[in-house]
């Protein structure tokens, strides 16, 4: 067995022979349609990083984020506001990116989440007007996430709550749909579910029933005056098509779902992909296993511990276990208008529950299969952000009946 992939996610090749490493650095180059990343200081940094290597990953990221700190700090001492949110917003990126394949029992991955959060913050407070920071409470708890005003006045607005997957924090959900939203005159609501993000720092974990958690998430939503309660939208990527797919079954106070792409059963999904030798094997594993799976590459292993951590589990075999009881059922219960989105470049099972999903629906419904030829083929559609944003939105406009900004 030779697999060095954990995940079918896209069929291209940007600069690394590592799939994984590859797709991350797709990944990391779509935030620039937002501001999130820079096309030069990202291939500076990619260019050292040895190929499939997590440390020489770590320690480019680390450096290029430093460096833009550094700049981004130096202008809002000057009072150049606009140029200081640029350059947070970027480090926010290159030291999140810099966590992605740092092991959970290592005190780097706090401490990059950490520094991340704080640059998202700085450029945060340094828009017109701010991002809000929010805290929903949830079972003793908070779930942590944003919320941006699509205008200033107080007149109830459509709202889209954002939700990721195992791998986004609800900053950067921000890149996936706050400015798109903000710009077409939607509220927009980022935030992170039990699992995502900094919660399993806080004891929070995934789970099946996610319908409620974002239980909560609308309750706070529907406390907002400024939030009309017959035009609210979720939209949920990667883990979170599963998440929201699930909600709406439950969730009748939302009134449009996107799912990209819907899930249906994440134990097929997941063993579908995962390498069987991964399926069985204890959370912290070591170089050994590596060999003995006939991996070159460490970093599924890697990502395999943090999925352990994120599920509050010891065991692949445990995390899998707990993903028998993810399904959605009730399918043709939904009553809102649902909107399916899915690349081509994803896995055959990915496209086959997207289909089953978009079938049982009996609501309004919509599939979008988006190709290598419209350049957005890639899982999430990571490689042409704008074209989904746009994809999302117009739906959304034709749903609410809604003219918002433009």
């Amino acid at each position: 067995m030779s697999k060095e992939k954990l995940w079918q996610r896209s069929k291209q090749r940007i600069r690394f022979q590592n799939e994984d490493m590859d797709f991350y650095f797709a990944w990391i180059l779509s935030h620039q349609s937002e501001g999130g990343s820079a096309f030069g200081e990202c291939f500076y940094a990619a260019s050292q990083v040895k190929d499939g290597d997590p440390e020489s990953w770590h320690a480019a990221w680390t450096a290029i984020a430093h460096r833009v700190e550094s700049r981004a700090t130096g202008a809002l001492e000057k009072g150049h506001r606009v140029s200081a949110r640029e350059a947070y917003l970027r480090a926010f990126t290159y030291y999140q990116s810099a966590a992605i394949f740092i092991r959970p029992r290592d005190k780097r991955l706090r401490d990059a989440w950490q520094k991340g959060q704080w640059c998202f913050r700085q450029a945060a407070a340094q828009f017109t007007p701010p991002i809000e920071p929010i805290q929903i409470p949830f079972e003793g708890k908070s779930l942590p996430g944003y919320f941006l005003h699509g205008n200033e006045g107080n007149e109830k607005t459509p709202t889209i709550i954002m939700i990721g997957g195992g791998e986004t924090c609800a900053e950067e959900l921000f890149f996936w749909v706050g400015p798109a939203g903000v710009r077409r005159g939607y509220h927009v609501l980022l935030v992170d579910l039990p699992g995502q993000g900094s919660t399993p720092f806080d004891g929070l974990f995934f789970r099946a029933d996610s319908e409620v958690p974002i239980k909560a998430v609308v309750d706070y939503a529907l406390t907002r005056p400024e939030i009309d309660p017959q035009r609210l939208a979720i939209f949920g990527i990667s883990g979170g098509g599963y998440m929201v797919s699930r909600a709406v079954t439950f969730e009748k106070r939302i009134k449009a779902c996107i799912a990209s792409a819907p899930i249906t059963d994440f134990y097929r999904l997941a063993t579908a992909e995962i390498p069987p030798v991964l399926q069985t094997a204890p959370a912290f594993l070591g170089d050994t296993l590596v060999k003995l799976a006939g991996l070159r590459s460490p970093l599924p292993v890697i990502a395999a511990e943090k999925l352990c951590w994120q599920a509050g589990v010891s065991k692949i075999s445990d995390a899998l276990e707990m993903a028998r009881q993810a399904r959605v059922e009730r399918i043709d219960e939904i009553a809102c208008p649902v909107l399916c989105l899915v690349g081509e470049g994803e896995s055959e099972e990915q496209m086959m529950q997207a289909r089953a999903f978009y079938n049982a629906l009996k609501s309004p419904k919509g599939l979008h299969i988006f190709t290598a030829a419209d350049g957005a083929d890639a899982h999430c559609q990571i490689n042409n952000l704008s074209l989904m944003q746009q994809v999302v939105f117009d739906w959304l406009d034709e749903v609410f009946g809604y003219e918002g900004a433009g």
